[in-house]
């Protein structure tokens, strides 16, 4: 043909397309007769099967590619010479020939078999085979995502429903000793109470807001180990103190409630390496839990025995047990057996994730083991000793010292934290000078009338100048009007941090808000030079 000649010989067009088909394809491409004997045998197909043309060419189909019969594709074939087209999903029959890819793994195919038509009549068929191996990959990256997605809807979902619960027990438990609280306070109020009104008053009152602390204490304590801002202070520890500390805090309530409370201490247990208010706080939530949750008449043991690789501590009790199916969860925080309005037992579910993460920081472990429900619960404490081994006798608590003779200067701008603070020492046996500012208190000891303190107590978060302007100015000041004087912060600036901040500036102690009266005393005491 001559270039620009637009007329072609239609037998030549449809020998190019067949070889074209034949040689550059991206699809497999077979034809057969209207016996089923192979016609045509493209390149894609010899590359996928390894069957050269030459061996195909002329052959019938079944005997080339026996697979197509064995699979019932015979029929398809049948139907195919009546007319009919037949479409071979990857889906549904995952492949038409045979074809190993070089992972090892079979190609994934879809296909089309169909008849040949010349003159209106069925000739032969012919087979279209694609390698969907990109389209399945990628359907199952979607199918990946999309399973992602819900897991990750689905953990949403749940999060969205655990602070839900959250929240909800959270608004329970802050109310509820909150209406106990103020419901006394109002009672007082409203009339003259006797002697036996009144101290069922301050018993209600003070449970109460002891379980509001202890509620803030353990959010704030699961917020800075979240954090990763809980620092420890080590030290080596006889867990036989800590230990009887924890049964001694406990024992009023398991008394109240009928409880038989032990404790067994085993000799030669060795030394650990602990921080001891955050184990006496393990300890302490342990029993405290054991106790909510036996009955009156059960009974809540704590052991302390050396084990092989350390000190092992088991709080065990004949309560309620645990499910086999909350066993898992025990430790998770905000987690609860019963998460209904119609529980038993109050908490957010924090104390035993703080038990958990604590005994961590302390390279330990926490186990939990329940025979059921009614069956009890043991949990045991793991923590590892250190190389000396050591008895140390435990000491009954001293009992709060007087302060007798003694005057302090306490500087707090909160007027009922100011009175709190003042009754405290003043029943101690010392005399105060109460004022609510750094610049009242700098009068207060340039003031040649006025009484010598021995001591200062300070709060440290007050406006304008603060505890630490108050220790500034008390350092520039000659000893004989207070720069000596020892300042002890009382404050509910309370973590650890805070503690190491006061103690770094130069406060004598760091006595965090709520105190215990017997603590700032002693406090006071020691400052003072008095015998505890």
């Amino acid at each position: 043909m001559r270039v620009g000649d637009t007329s072609a010989d239609p037998l030549d067009l449809a020998a190019a397309t067949l070889q074209w088909l034949n040689d550059h394809a991206a699809e497999g491409i077979l034809t057969t007769d209207a016996d089923l004997r192979v016609r045509a045998w493209n390149h894609w197909l010899s590359t996928a099967t390894g069957i050269r043309p030459e061996a195909a060419l002329g052959r019938p189909l079944f005997d080339i590619v026996p697979s197509l019969r064995e699979r019932g594709f015979d029929r398809y074939y049948a139907e195919a010479l009546q007319g009919e087209i037949k479409v071979l999903s990857h889906a549904l029959h995952r492949h038409v020939v045979p074809s190993t890819r070089a992972d090892g793994e079979q190609m994934p195919q879809s296909g089309r078999i169909a008849p040949l038509v010349q003159g209106g009549e069925i000739v032969g068929t012919i087979t279209v085979i694609v390698d969907v191996t990109e389209r399945v990959a990628a359907e199952r990256e979607l199918r990946a995502q999309i399973a992602t997605a819900e897991a990750a809807r689905h953990t949403a979902e749940e999060a969205s429903r655990v602070k839900d619960e959250f929240l909800a027990t959270l608004s329970h438990e802050i109310r509820t000793p909150l209406n106990a609280v103020l419901g006394w306070t109002r009672i007082l109020r409203s009339r003259q109470p006797d002697a036996a009104m009144l101290a069922r008053a301050i018993d209600v009152i003070d449970r109460n807001a002891t379980a509001q602390l202890t509620l803030v204490t353990d959010m704030l304590d699961m917020a800075r180990i979240s954090a990763g801002k809980v620092r420890l202070e080590m030290t080596d520890l006889d867990l036989t103190a800590t230990l009887t500390s924890a049964v001694d805090v406990v024992r009023p309530a398991a008394e109240a409630k009928g409880i038989e409370l032990s404790l067994d201490l085993a000799d030669g247990v060795p030394m650990v390496r602990g921080d001891a208010d955050r184990l006496l706080q393990v300890f302490w939530n342990l029993l405290s839990n054991a106790v909510k949750f036996t009955n009156s008449g059960g009974r809540v043991s704590a052991r302390l025995a050396a084990a092989e690789d350390g000190v092992r501590v088991s709080v065990i009790d004949t309560g309620v047990g645990i499910s086999r199916d909350f066993m898992p969860h025990v430790f998770q925080r905000f987690k609860q057996a019963d998460p209904s309005a119609a529980r038993r037992h109050g908490g957010l579910g924090l104390g035993l994730a703080l038990v958990r993460e604590i005994v961590h920081l302390h390279g330990g472990s926490v186990t939990v083991d329940s025979g059921g429900p009614d069956a009890g619960t043991t949990f045991i404490v793991s923590l590892p000793a250190r190389r000396v081994t050591r008895r140390h006798s435990v000491e009954s608590s001293a009992t709060t010292p007087e302060l007798r003779g003694v005057h302090i200067l306490v500087v707090e701008d909160d007027p009922d934290a100011r009175e709190i603070v003042s009754t405290t020492i003043t029943d101690a046996g010392a005399s105060v000078t109460a004022v609510a500012s750094v610049a009242e208190a700098l009068g207060a000891l340039r003031d040649q009338r006025s009484e010598r303190p021995q001591a200062v107590v300070a709060d440290i978060g007050m406006p304008g100048a603060d505890g630490f302007a108050l220790l500034n100015e008390l350092r520039r000041m000659p000893p004989e009007q207070g720069g000596s004087l020892p300042v002890i912060a009382v404050t509910a600036y309370a973590t650890s941090e805070d503690r190491r901040s006061a103690l770094h500036a130069g406060f004598y102690a760091h006595v965090a808000k709520p105190f215990a009266a017997e603590n700032l005393i002693s406090t006071i005491a020691r400052a003072v030079h008095l015998s505890v």
